[in-house]
């Protein structure tokens, strides 16, 4: 695939699915600004803004941030939510590989749960490098999901029903946070920072839901004819596996940056 996934389509229900506890985004926004050395004056990107649900708390700290997405739509609703306040947020529709900013133009620059979702996305992790300054740092966090939680066996389920289909769905992006920080290490010294680690109760029919409503970025690569075609196959084989659909089970769920600085 050679195309990366923009989020159009996600407009209607992100922030409610893609929302954090409180208490973790606030470990986010915290951890952000010590790792960034972010201060009034810094010079911030974000690199996949969205509806900007990590930048608003940032700005919230008197803290300036650039904003880049793939999706106009994503962007007119941050907008919309910032619209009559004095948010400190400027936005511009462009590709992770493209960036339209000068060389060393940035003191920091970060991305959460991006670059999965990038095509050559080691020329954009290299482009977001280009427009740091000297000292500056980029800050990558990648959605590594535990292999044994209820919902990355569904997912992994649904992917190979869809193989079986003909349909491939390994998004365009990285694969694994190794394989960003192998990029990383490249540009320069790395270190993994563990920021926060929670535990969230969720029942196998409401993640069976999530999946033919394609919420998850994965599902969009299956036509629809397809997804309803083989959903019941992974209903049947999470019958099996988790018994009682209805009865939540837990699952963990970690938040971490990879931080390299120039």
């Amino acid at each position: 695939m050679s195309s990366s996934l923009a989020f159009d389509r996600a407009v209607s229900f992100y922030d409610k699915t893609r929302a954090d506890p409180d208490w973790v985004a606030d470990a986010i926004t915290n951890s952000l600004m010590m790792l960034g050395q972010l201060t009034p004056s810094s010079r911030v990107l974000e690199i996949g803004i969205g509806t900007g649900r990590i930048a608003l708390p940032i700005t919230a700290r008197a803290i300036g941030v650039i904003g880049i997405d793939l999706s106009a739509a994503m962007m007119d609703k941050l907008r919309a939510k910032i619209a009559g306040q004095a948010a400190r947020v400027a936005l511009a529709q462009a590709d992770a590989n493209a960036l339209p900013f000068p060389d060393g133009w940035f003191d920091c620059a970060y991305a959460v749960h991006v670059y999965h979702v990038v095509a050559h996305w080691q020329n954009a992790l290299r482009a977001a490098w280009r427009v740091l300054k000297p000292g500056g740092h980029l800050l990558i966090s990648y959605n590594d999901h535990d292999p044994g939680a209820p919902f990355t066996r569904l997912r992994a389920q649904l992917a190979e029903c869809a193989r079986q289909a003909g349909i491939e769905t390994q998004r365009p992006g990285a694969q694994s946070s190794a394989e960003i920080r192998a990029v990383l290490d490249q540009l320069g010294a790395t270190q993994t920072v563990p920021v926060t680690r929670w535990s969230e109760s969720v029942a196998p029919a409401r993640l069976l839901e999530g999946l033919a409503a394609k919420i998850v970025s994965e599902t969009w690569l299956i036509p629809d004819a397809v997804l309803v075609r083989i959903m019941p196959k992974v209903r049947a084989w999470a019958a099996r596996e988790f018994g009682d659909l209805d009865r939540a089970l837990e699952q963990s769920v970690e938040f971490n940056w990879l931080v390299a600085q120039k």
